[in-house]
């Protein structure tokens, strides 16, 4: 199947990355990632895996990490892109790469679809403890970083 993955910015937006295996949301038409988690953008929850991003002038992606202030965009040669996601987003840091539209080609394996509504799974999320939350994040990164092939990266703060 694919879907679209475009930027909403702030942090808003779902990491993807070649290989993952996780829980993803999609908007109502089911053509976009959902940004945020509200009932006027999702439309339902899937376990599903990132096997393509392109980008029609970046060409092939590895992945896309959208945690922090920054979004770092990883290309199939090995070059990072660090684009602002908070004050001035879609602004490129220090690259020789110019990019018209952030508008990302995602081809994805449904493994599932959940029944799971929004009120769920923001509850589920509030049910978690510190803890929890730190333990789920920790091993999310971990797991991006081994489908990078990275042991370092400036979003693992």
């Amino acid at each position: 199947m694919n879907i679209k993955w475009e930027p909403y910015w702030y942090e808003l937006d779902q990491s993807i990355v070649i290989g993952d295996i996780d829980l993803f949301y999609l908007t109502k038409d089911n053509c976009y990632f959902s940004y945020g988690l509200s009932s006027e953008n999702y439309e339902c929850e899937v376990k599903a895996e990132i096997l393509k991003i392109t980008h029609p002038e970046l060409g092939d992606i590895k992945g896309i990490i959208t945690i922090g202030l920054d979004y770092s965009i990883y290309l199939r040669d090995g070059n990072v892109i660090i684009v602002n996601a908070e004050e001035n987003p879609g602004k490129i840091y220090d690259s020789q790469y110019v990019v018209s539209g952030w508008s990302f080609d995602v081809q994805i394996n449904i493994i599932e679809k959940t029944v799971r509504t929004v009120i769920e799974i923001n509850n589920e999320q509030e049910a978690l403890s510190v803890n929890e939350q730190k333990t789920k994040r920790q091993e999310r990164i971990k797991r991006y970083k081994n489908l990078l092939g990275i042991s370092k990266a400036d979003w693992d703060k």
